[in-house]
């Protein structure tokens, strides 16, 4: 693979698009949105694109930082230069909200979505609880593709993009470490688990409990799996940990499916090993 090619496909973090695209998925899904529809495509499109350019502007604040801790990253390797990253972040941003938009995502949720990435690139090395920024992007862009759906809200579908955006802090909380292999926050180990709390939150209505116990039984595992390699040996381990829960965003997706869908939540469950499959090909973090 050409050095360049590589060096953008790295910035842009490609191999953890799967998870984006599982999180429109299921949002599309949870709202009651079907696969036969052109908004769906438009709207993945545009996620893909602003996830792209979100990474890429990760890198271009983070240059002094990466020149320290990782020189091999691509801006200060020398592969991409800064002012290219800064192009390719503004085409990149720019397109995907247009997709967005033409996929019939509610303008103001877009225009959220892409505030929220801009300030998390801004602020997370600056301010502590950037975390729930960092969080807030993940539910934004889950709120972003269910109101393509009817341009209303359900309760149903907030919960599970508070939770998406909760886990998504907690995996930015553990990453804080993974820099140094510094011990992981507490409470971004809890954080890890809020998903677990929707199913009791929504309550006795109507859901399906066996897809629900299948799915929620193998994210729980993974999870905790991924908490036994932070705990273990070895100085990389908080990075791999942080990648493998990063994966772990396509199993909560198919829990929500799963929720009101039963055993149609598995569908999302070999997104998994794609993601793992990806991360040896391009880094994850």
């Amino acid at each position: 693979m050409h050095k360049k090619v590589k060096g953008i496909l790295d910035l842009c973090r490609v191999s953890n698009l799967p998870t984006v695209i599982s999180n429109c998925l299921a949002s599309w899904l949870v709202a009651g949105g079907s696969f036969d529809e052109l908004d769906l495509a438009a709207l993945v499109s545009g996620a893909v694109l602003l996830y792209s350019g979100g990474m890429i502007m990760n890198d271009f604040f983070d240059l002094s930082f990466d020149g320290q801790f990782r020189p091999s990253r691509p801006i200060p390797a020398g592969i991409i230069s800064k002012s290219a990253a800064g192009i390719y972040t503004l085409f990149f941003m720019v397109a995907g909200a247009a997709l967005m938009v033409i996929g019939n995502a509610k303008f103001p949720l877009v225009l959220s979505l892409v505030s929220v990435i801009v300030a998390y690139n801004v602020f997370h090395k600056k301010w502590i609880h950037s975390v729930y920024i960092m969080g807030a992007c993940r539910s934004v862009l889950y709120l972003a593709c269910a109101s393509a759906v009817t341009g209303q809200l359900s309760h149903v579908v907030i919960a599970w993009c508070i939770c998406l955006g909760l886990y998504t802090a907690g995996i930015t909380v553990v990453a804080r470490g993974e820099s140094t292999d510094n011990a992981v926050k507490l409470y971004g180990l809890v954080l890890l688990f809020s998903p677990a709390l929707v199913p009791l939150f929504l309550g006795s209505g109507e859901f399906h409990l066996f897809g629900l116990l299948v799915v929620g039984s193998l994210w729980l595992a993974w999870t905790i799996y991924c908490l036994f390699i932070i705990r273990g040996a070895g100085e990389d381990r908080v990075g791999r940990a942080v990648s493998y829960l990063i994966g772990g965003m396509v199993l909560i997706d198919g829990l929500a499916v799963s929720y009101q869908f039963g055993l149609c939540g598995l569908f999302f469950v070999p997104l998994l090993p794609l993601v793992l499959w990806f991360q040896t090909k391009v880094a994850g973090t």
